[in-house]
Parts: C-alpha cells; structure tokens; sequence
C-alpha cells in the first residue's frame, strides 16, 4: 500500500454513489459530516470524487487490533505457518533477515520446532539479537545475544507478557511514528476509520503516544487501571487463573469508574471463568469478552444467563482465524469441538451482541477477508468449520460497522450527519459476492481523504 494517496478536504462532494441500493445519488460532506444527500446536486468549491456508482457504506471499525505490535510487525520476519513449517526452515528465514542488528520473528507456533529454548535459538539464529513471538502474543523467545542486549536473563530465554518490557527498553528502535502512521494509513486504504487497540499494558503514557500521532482512523483505547476511560483489559490464562474473589472486586472496582471491563478468552476455561466472575460482579453495559474461540452449547446457555441486561455483555470475534489457522485447528482441536470455534450466527441467535475484530498482528489486518472467513468459514485446504455458524454477506459486514464504543449495537448507516464512510468501487450487489479489499475506491476520516491504488486484476 506504498502508493496510498492521502489528502485533507473540509469540501468534499461524492458523485455518482449508491446508497442501500439507491443510486445514483451524491453526498456533501463539510469538515468531515454528510450534510446533504440528494440526486444530482450542484457543484460548488469542494474537492469532487466520482464514486462511478459503486457503494458508500459506513467506514469500517475493527473492534479489535494491536496497532502498535501491527506497525512492529512490518519490520518482522515471518516464523511459523504456512510458510516456516521446521526447524530448518527457521534457520534459513533467520539466516537471510536482512540487516545486522535486532531481528524480530512473528507468528512462531510449536509445530514448527516445538517451545524454543535460548540454547535452541543460539543454535538456529548464529550470533545477531534475536527475539521470536509465539502467534498467541503471550510469549516471547530470546536468545542469549538478545538476553544482553536487552540486560536481563530470564528461564530458558522464555520472556512470558513480557511486551512492556520490551517496549520499555527498545524505545528507541527504529522510526516508530513514522512506521505507525504508514500502518494507519494501510488500514485506511481496507476502508477502516475506526479502531478499538485492546492492547492489555495501555496504559496513560500509550494514551499520550496516540494524542501525538497523524492516525487516518479514530481510537478507543482500552488497557490497565492507570486509563481514565475505555474498557478496562483484563487477560486471562488458563494454567494460572487469579484469584476469583479477587477478580470480582477488580471488576467492581472498573465499574465504579465506569469503565468496562474486556475479558481475554482463548480456551473454553478462561471464558467460563470470566463468565463466572462477571455473574457475581455484575455486568454494565460496554462489558465485553474478547475472541471466545471456543464456546459450546453448556458455555452459550452460561453466557444468556450471566448478564444483568442482555445488552450489557457483547462478543468481539475474529473469524478470520478459519482460514488462516483453521488447518491446524482440524488437526490439533477434538472435532467435537470444530463447530465451536469462533462462532459468529450462534452469538446472534442467542441474543448476545456480537462485533469483529482481526486481532492483528495476530491475525491478518485486512477485515474484508475477515467478513469473507464468516460468510465462508473455509480453511485453505477446504474444511468448512461450523457451517451453521455462516453469517450473510449483510450481516458480515455489520460486524465492522457497529458504532467503536458500542460494537454489538445498531450498524451505522450512511445518512445527513455521518461521518467516516467507505467508497467502494462496485455497487453492493457485485461487492458482496467477493468481499475483497480491492473494491475499497477511498475512506474518508474526518476531513482525511484515503485512496488507495486502483487494482491490477479483478477476479470476478
């Protein structure tokens, strides 16, 4: 996305567009807000942009990203599936990542060379700086040169949540505002105005990092207690639960501060016990549980039951991971359990407000081929994991086009006082069939206009 164009028009008139099947119709927008909606309208000063009668939704929101690890991610060396598969496939990516110094792997999973070890890396990686994550994003790998250089010895060079840390002492490595403003502006060009960065360490100096940024895309922050607002991040790992009584007073204590509370739910473990807690602290609305990758019927019924309002406890989902991890799902999760996996109609259907994410850079940032992996729910080698939990291309889209403080709410529309739109370059009724970035003509964010280059290729 080297060649996305971005520019600033307080005028801005949309020609040529179609809105909920209605077309052709033009959209004047001033300091970032429609102001008018009508067939034809005259021109007046103000920047003109042909829509050529393709789509205008609401731009999107991912309800769930990373973007600082997303912006580090960029300057990564890929370690893990599909494309590092063993060890020996490890050293050579290791052996050819370019430049001298630090090099950081992403993406790591055990199936490649099993957990690594310091003695393992020194053995695979030679003598450069090197630091491997596992793709949960909980651990990191270290290997001796990267121990000193970051002063520390840890067990067996395995650094567990250790990101604080990390950023603490790398400050300084590389370009980070540049580096983060170009990921914003990637976003920008898949149509995304709008995210929720669910990092857990958040905290007050993070908050300050993003007042100083040129981002294309509004934010919601949510992280630890030192944050006056947002959602209050609360991590859960399964081999070492907190204390339950605990947690329900830490619970209580976020929402006297009326702040939310966002709990991290990978295993089925962790989300009945966050369900659990939440039933004895209490729910408010903004409560969220984040990813529930596996929720079966006994953990679904739990879930209606637990909150004081049925809108108080919303599911944020990624189903971009069938496709992208689902192979090794079919192979390593008991088959029982496939059509659990991030389920998407069975939330709606139960009543339980549901949004998206892509939790990159852990999964893929681009949230079209997230809307397409919950249409489609197909693995690379053409599994389909939980048919019934398939969702319409109408209803796929609306994941990402809930309100960011409110992401199981009322999908926003495309109406005299919006703002943050996405122009697509097909009317919906093509668009819908792929759910491909491609059609992505512009987003506008505020006064921002994106554009990101037109494609090569179609596939139709």
């Amino acid at each position: 996305m080297t060649d996305t164009s971005i520019s600033l028009h307080d005028r801005l008139l949309i020609v040529n567009a179609e809105i909920d099947g209605v077309a052709p119709l033009d959209i004047r927008c001033r300091d970032g807000r429609i102001v008018d909606i009508a067939p034809a309208l005259a021109t007046e000063d103000e920047f003109r942009l042909d829509a050529e009668g393709g789509a205008v939704i609401p731009g999107l929101n991912d309800h769930h990203i990373h973007l600082f690890a997303l912006a580090a991610a960029s300057r990564s060396i890929s370690c893990g599936p599909p494309g590092v598969r063993h060890a020996g496939q490890l050293q050579e990516v290791l052996a050819e990542a370019p430049g001298t110094g630090w090099i950081r792997g992403v993406g790591y999973h055990e199936s490649v060379a099993g957990i690594l070890t310091r003695d393992e890396l020194d053995r695979l990686g030679g003598e450069r700086p090197i630091r491997i994550q596992h793709r949960s994003g909980k651990m990191w790998f270290l290997n001796s040169a990267a121990e000193r250089e970051l002063g520390l010895t840890v067990p067996d060079g395995q650094l567990f949540r250790g990101d604080a840390l990390l950023r603490e002492r790398l400050a300084a490595e590389g370009d980070f505002r540049s580096t983060v403003e170009a990921t914003s502006r990637r976003l920008a060009a898949y149509g995304v105005t709008g995210i929720t960065d669910a990092t857990p360490t958040n905290d007050t100096a993070t908050a300050r990092l993003y007042e100083d940024l040129d981002l294309c895309q509004r934010v919601n922050l949510m992280g630890d207690e030192s944050l006056a607002t947002g959602s209050l991040k609360i991590m859960l790992d399964d081999a070492a639960l907190p204390d339950l009584d605990a947690l329900v007073a830490r619970i209580g204590k976020a929402h006297e501060r009326d702040r939310p509370v966002a709990f991290h739910c990978v295993t089925r473990t962790e989300l009945v016990f966050a369900l659990s807690a939440l039933r004895d602290a209490g729910t408010v609305p903004g409560d969220r549980i984040e990813h529930a990758s596996v929720t079966d019927a006994a953990t679904m019924a739990l879930f209606r039951d637990t909150p004081r309002d049925p809108n108080d406890l919303t599911v944020v989902t990624q189903p971009n991971f069938i496709p992208e991890r689902g192979d090794a799902y079919v192979a390593d999760v008991p088959a029982s359990d496939h059509d659990n996996l991030y389920r998407c109609r069975g939330f709606i259907d139960a009543g339980i407000p549901l949004g998206g994410g892509t939790d990159a850079p852990f999964g893929d940032p681009d949230p079209w081929a997230a809307m397409n992996a919950a249409v489609n729910r197909k693995t690379p080698r053409g599994h389909v994991l939980g048919a019934a939990e398939r969702l319409t291309p109408e209803r796929a889209l609306a994941l990402f086009t809930t309100p960011l403080a409110d992401p199981g709410g009322k999908p926003r529309r495309v109406v005299v006082g919006a703002a943050a739109l996405c122009v697509l370059r097909r009317p919906w009724t093509q668009a819908r069939l792929s759910l491909d970035r491609s059609d992505v003509r512009a987003s506008v964010s505020g006064s921002l206009l994106c554009t990101p280059p037109a494609p090569q290729t179609r596939a139709f």
